[in-house]
């Protein structure tokens, strides 16, 4: 056998062999540096992590009494585990995202109250006057929207008061109000949006999540039950956020049926003429293929990507608002009887503000004002009214204690 064909046989085999020494190489540093993951032989550091996990939440959460954000117990944790595996480092990002909710998860620990950081927001279109209507997306944030949503519209006509005869409806949530959510993958839009109302022109919530979906934006998307509208970048992530929101994960389980797939799909970067630049991802063809990508997008994707970014800010606004009509996005009209109400809740109003103007109850109010006498110890009314003789805070403001004050006695006088 010659040499040459020797050498050839000795590095393929090489070849083969290095190939598969770099893999598992990979696949250790995907883990925590070795000498911190491992206590023995026999025991990890999620074994550890698990054993006192239950200890750490009741101690960070007042026994299950209070919200525990995921840092807290980390911290709670993080002695317990130091004093077991004896090392004075520890890396916080795999317990509160993968180690605590994978305990949740393995333990059915549902009724934990643990709270992660908001990772994005979402706007409601048509609020009234003077008032954005935002949440963060956030454990509490969402939990808080979504339990307002679930509360009856209170008696419309409870809503023309003094205080300005506002023309909005009383809503809170998607009845009513808005269509459908128009999800986006970054926050940086937000002016751009609200500069052309794109939200108000298509009766759309807006939401964005810095990145891939958190479970508490999974569950809003999923319980809010409009369509749900995703822009995102042109590129392996985009397709996994895409992908994630259909398929469920294993922290939020639940597909989201309502989700549709705006793009950038590669025919818009096509049509659009937009530039791409150059990348490396580290995410396989076939997981691209699993989140929706073509045979052409994939083979554009090895070696190119394309952000939202490359559109000019008009040509931005022009294909979501295509994207949108060819989906049939609508105008918000609600049912006829709540139509009804709405129009004798206006006439009401319309009413009023007209009769105060015709009686120029402004001059009248504003000498009434002038001729008020303020007690001479309103401060330390209010102090009794914030703090109260049992020490215990109210959850008024001092100015709304004033506003009640004025209230009283108008039903004093009205008594007398």
């Amino acid at each position: 056998m010659k040499a040459s064909a020797i050498e050839g046989a000795l590095m393929a085999v090489t070849k083969k062999y290095t190939s598969m020494r770099k893999k598992e190489e990979r696949a250790r540093s995907r883990m925590w540096n070795r000498s911190d993951y491992m206590y023995s032989t026999r025991t990890t550091v999620v074994e550890i992590a698990n054993a006192v996990m239950e200890e750490a939440y009741i101690k960070a959460s007042s026994n299950g009494t209070l919200p525990a954000h995921a840092r807290q117990i980390m911290y709670a944790a993080r002695p317990l585990i130091l004093a077991k595996c004896d090392k004075s480092a520890f890396t916080s990002a795999y317990f509160t995202q993968t180690m605590l909710p994978n305990y949740i998860e393995d333990h059915g620990c549902y009724d934990w109250n643990v709270v992660y950081d908001a990772r994005g927001h979402l706007y409601e279109p048509h609020p009234p006057k003077g008032i954005k209507i935002e949440i963060g997306i956030g454990t509490i944030g969402v939990g808080n929207y979504l339990a307002e949503r679930g509360k009856p519209v209170a008696d419309a006509d409870a809503h023309v008061t003094r205080a300005g005869f506002g023309d909005r409806y009383p809503t809170h949530g998607p009845e009513h109000r808005y269509g459908a959510v128009l999800f986006i993958e970054k926050e940086g839009f937000f002016p751009l949006f609200e500069q052309v109302q794109l939200a108000e022109r298509w009766d759309l919530a807006i939401m964005s999540n810095k990145g891939q979906s958190v479970t508490a934006g999974r569950k809003l998307m999923a319980e809010l039950d409009v369509p749900v509208y995703v822009l995102r970048d042109f590129d392996a992530a985009g397709f996994s956020i895409a992908g994630v929101l259909s398929r469920g994960t294993r922290r939020f389980r639940q597909p989201l049926d309502n989700v549709i797939d705006l793009g950038l799909r590669l025919e818009d970067v096509e049509e659009c003429g937009l530039d791409s630049e150059p990348t490396s991802h580290k995410i396989g063809d076939w997981k691209m293929a699993e989140n929706g990508a073509t045979e052409d997008e994939i083979e554009f994707l090895r070696t190119k990507r394309v952000e939202l970014n490359a559109f000019a800010s008009d040509d931005l606004i022009e294909w979501i608002e295509k994207k949108l009509a060819e989906h049939g996005v609508e105008k918000v009209i609600p049912d006829d009887d709540t139509l009804e109400k709405a129009y004798r809740r206006a006439a009401k109003a319309a009413y009023i503000n007209k009769r105060i103007k015709d009686l120029d109850l402004d001059k009248e109010a504003a000498e009434h004002a002038a001729k008020a006498e303020v007690p001479d110890d309103l401060a330390k009314l209010l102090h009794a009214e914030l703090v109260g003789h049992d020490g215990v805070l109210s959850t008024d403001s001092w100015d709304g204690v004033i506003a009640g004050l004025l209230d009283l006695d108008d039903e004093e006088g009205e008594t007398a």
